[in-house]
């Protein structure tokens, strides 16, 4: 749906966008993402094939596993492309898994390969990208990130307890009345409240 109406809107229209994937088979750790993440910004950062020119404004929207690709490049100061973070307009996280997923404990046959162990609630990894942010945040000063959560999620929770914010997000959380499919799937584009958080995200 921001393809289709990437154009149509005035805000949208003034944004090029890349759509980055990966097989979650492939990903062992939330640096494998930021790998794929900051790659990609290099490249588009110094104007290298497939982009026509160098970009210097970026914002990052991330979905499920992917937020946790997101936050592990915002802490991973080594990783990050020169003058990333001044470079940086925003960070908008729809769905991000902030203790896991309780689904996690089926294992890779649902979220495929080695990477459920590193989506289990109170799992090690994710412990450790908490305290990564919480040390590295003050120091680092990222722009704040914009968490947007389903009500109906029952993939990475909807209780307080679930909702573990980091150093650095926005407060507060934004709630939409949606499930995780439904927060990047949204039925209506038009009316849909996910439109509006991207639209303020990139203003």
């Amino acid at each position: 749906m921001l393809r289709e109406n990437a154009l149509s809107e005035p805000v949208l229209a003034s944004w090029d966008f890349l759509f980055l994937g990966y097989s979650t088979r492939g990903i062992v750790s939330y640096l494998d993402i930021a790998h794929i993440i900051a790659t990609q910004w290099t490249v588009a950062a110094t104007g290298k094939v497939p982009f026509t020119g160098a970009y210097t404004r970026f914002a990052l929207l991330g979905h499920s596993l992917g937020t946790l690709g997101i936050r592990q490049l915002l802490c991973a100061g080594v990783m990050q492309p020169p003058q990333m973070l001044s470079a940086l307009h925003s960070v908008t996280l729809f769905g991000t898994p902030l203790n896991g997923s309780v689904f996690a404990n089926y294992g890779a046959k649902l979220f495929g390969g080695p990477i459920a162990d590193a989506l289990k609630p109170g799992n090690p990894q994710l412990r450790m990208l908490r305290s990564w942010n919480q040390t590295v945040q003050p120091l680092l000063k990222w722009k704040g990130v914009q968490v947007v959560l389903g009500t109906d999620d029952e993939i990475v929770g909807n209780k307080y307890a679930d909702l573990v914010d980091f150093a650095g997000d926005s407060i507060p959380t934004f709630l939409v009345k949606a499930d995780h499919s439904t927060l990047v799937k949204p039925k209506d584009w038009s009316k849909s409240v996910i439109r509006d958080r991207i639209l303020g995200a990139l203003q």
